[in-house]
């Protein structure tokens, strides 16, 4: 008799949430994916036939894997072989990170720990004719399964610290009080002072060739950096960099990485604030330092935000659950997988870096002068790709943050914005922005109500200097002012009041020009929360146009060099 049988592979949290450098968090998404694959490849190698995910060759490969198996094939024995395949291919990634930092590593300790880290989980029924049914049925068995784990006691070390990216287990990295982490391989772990990991945290920092990847600084000064390139100072600074080039200064790869070819470093290298993180991570000694400060007091200071992207699928389940077959449920796969191609290309054409992309799950790092029009053109490609399905869409949420907040509180926010992008009826597009030392400022709308649209033609005017850039602080006073008004007298009042500051308002542009470029946006305004959410739209703007600012200074520059010529 044939069965249907799911496997699901873990941690999730360690692998993927607990992490500090962006490395962490793609490595961990990385590996958590490697470990899919190898378990999906043992069920087809076993004549199981896959249904989720339906191609082997994607890009990431969801955690769940869901297969049909044929006749005389005992699941029992298909899922014993796919565990021992996860735990083979999980040994590998610790062989090859000890094997980087063996003189950093306390090895009974780290033994310990690696062969206690894989969840895996597998539950199975015998078909029958009715696929939904049987899907239903196997996800429940699977959910109880979790449900009732083993929870083992914990093997706590006394005297010895927890690891820092979650607190979870003992850190297998050496005592210092005793003996002193070898300097390169310091370097290779981009260890702060007093931080401490595991062996799944020295394993995401060290496994896979030690690739570096964009952090959240380099993400975030992309638009300077394409502002400045045609600039002297800017070459001169470019040459600093490749001189500490190696051990010192992280180089990424331009084939991995072609959106940074521009500047192919870290980039905390260009942020004078963060030079003292700069020094302790990289051993850069303080001569190198002072030449790189020297350089960039010779250009601006790059805008110190980032956008996180979170964009999750609509209605995904309630189209999975009316799926009435198996080759149905294979179609909708490819078509999720198609998407997650995609994905990869859209993000890496905004100067972004997509950390992971598993079917309708996209999180991804992006300058704030992009982010728009990359949520823009990722709902586009869901579209096309499930054209098949009319009434699936995409909800996507930006943060817009300071890059030295902590990661899991970026992350945090882009959840969050992608929350508020499914309220109140899904297909939605939200703008979370959070300076340092205030509360989120919020806009949100459905797509269809063309709030992108809204927000740069806003963008277009600040930076024409058409709009003023202290009038969205005013208008939120009043709209706090008339919070409390009676529906009936608030309109009226406080339209009144809008086209008073207006006049107020002193513009390069004009008063008459200010007021016609907002003529149609105070029309729409009927009580105070319209003029609320213009104001902070307007501030979300304000930010954008920042960006949009610093990464048009380059094609300034060479229109002029043109004019010259």
């Amino acid at each position: 008799m044939s069965h249907l049988i799911v496997l699901s592979i873990g941690p999730v949290q360690e692998f993927i949430a607990a992490a500090r450098r962006t490395r962490d968090l793609w490595f961990g998404s990385y590996l958590l994916s490697e470990l899919s694959r190898s378990a999906a490849q043992t069920v087809e190698a076993a004549g199981g036939k896959l249904i989720f995910p339906a191609d082997l060759t994607a890009f990431s490969i969801a955690n769940v894997i869901l297969a049909e198996l044929p006749d005389n094939n005992a699941p029992a024995n298909i899922a014993a072989q796919a565990k021992e395949a996860v735990q083979r291919a999980w040994k590998q990634f610790c062989d090859d990170a000890y094997a980087a930092v063996r003189d950093s590593i306390r090895k009974e300790i780290w033994d310990d720990q690696a062969d206690d880290v894989i969840e895996f989980y597998a539950a199975w029924v015998t078909r029958s004719s009715d696929y939904r049914a049987d899907r239903a049925r196997v996800m429940r068995l699977l959910a109880g399964r979790k449900n009732c784990r083993d929870f083992l006691p914990a093997k706590g070390l006394p005297g010895v610290p927890k690891s820092s990216l979650d607190g979870r287990r003992e850190s297998v990295l050496k005592d210092l009080r005793v003996e002193r982490i070898p300097e390169k391989q310091r370097r290779s772990l981009r260890l702060r002072d007093g931080e401490q990991l595991d062996v799944v945290g020295v394993v995401k920092r060290v496994a896979g060739g030690n690739k570096p990847y964009p952090s959240v600084s380099r993400v975030a000064a992309d638009p300077w950096v394409r502002g400045n390139r045609h600039k002297s100072a800017f070459r001169r600074l470019l040459a600093e960099c490749q001189n500490l080039a190696g051990d010192v200064l992280h180089r990424l790869s331009v084939k991995d990485f072609p959106q940074y070819e521009s500047f192919p470093f870290e980039g905390s290298a260009v942020y004078r604030s963060r030079f003292h993180e700069f020094q302790q991570e990289a051993a850069v000694s303080e001569q190198e330092v002072a030449r790189l400060a020297d350089t960039l007091e010779q250009l601006p200071e790059p805008e110190p935000y980032v956008a996180v992207l979170v964009a999750d699928g609509d209605r995904m389940g309630e189209l999975i659950a009316g799926l009435d077959s198996p080759e149905a449920h294979r179609e909708f796969s490819a078509a999720l997988a198609a998407f997650a191609q995609r994905v990869h290309d859209i993000v890496r054409e905004h100067y972004g870096v997509a950390v992971y992309a598993g079917g309708d799950d996209v999180l991804a790092f992006l300058p704030v002068d992009q982010c728009l029009d990359c949520a823009a053109a990722l709902r586009t490609a869901f579209l096309e790709c499930l054209k098949a399905y009319p009434r699936v869409s995409l909800s996507v949420g930006i943060a817009v943050g300071h890059f030295m907040e902590n990661l899991e509180d970026l992350l945090e926010y882009g959840r969050a914005a992608e929350k508020a992008a499914k309220t109140p009826d899904r297909d939605g597009l939200a703008v979370h922005l959070h300076k340092r030392g205030g509360a989120p400022i919020c806009t949100q709308a459905r797509w269809h109500e063309g709030l992108n649209d809204r927000v740069r033609r806003l963008a277009d005017l600040m930076l024409a200097e058409v709009i003023p850039s202290r009038l969205p602080y005013e208008l939120r006073r009043l709209a706090d002012l008339y919070a409390d008004w009676p529906a009936a007298t608030v309109t009226p009042a406080m339209r009144a009041d809008v086209l008073r500051i207006l006049e107020k308002k002193k513009s390069s542009r004009g008063q008459g020009e200010v007021r016609a470029a907002l003529s149609d946006l105070t029309a729409e305004l009927t009580k105070a929360a319209d003029l609320q959410r213009l104001a902070e739209t307007m501030l979300v703007a304000r930010q954008l146009a920042r960006a949009w600012k610093q990464a048009a200074s380059a094609s300034a520059l060479v229109d002029a060099q043109e004019v010259h010529e």
